[in-house]
C-alpha cells in the first residue's frame, strides 16, 4: 500500500461525516437581532425583505 493511500484511508476513517454534524441548539437573544440559524430558511428571509445576509462560519469545539 503506497504512503498516499495509507492517508487518504486514515483521513477518510477519523474525518465525521457531514451527516453526523449536529446543528447548535437555537438561544434566544434580546436585542435588535433576530438570528436565523438555518442557512435556507436565512436565505428565503434575505429574498423576502430584500436585505443582505450576514453569514458567521464557526467551529463551536
Amino acid at each position: 500500500m503506497s504512503r498516499a493511500t495509507l492517508v487518504t484511508a486514515v483521513l477518510l476513517a477519523t474525518t465525521p461525516a457531514p451527516s453526523m454534524a449536529q446543528k447548535p441548539a437555537v438561544q434566544k437573544i434580546d436585542g435588535l437581532v433576530n438570528w436565523v440559524y438555518d442557512y435556507e430558511q436565512g436565505r428565503q428571509l434575505a429574498k423576502r425583505t430584500g436585505k443582505p445576509m450576514f453569514v458567521v462560519f464557526r467551529c463551536e469545539r
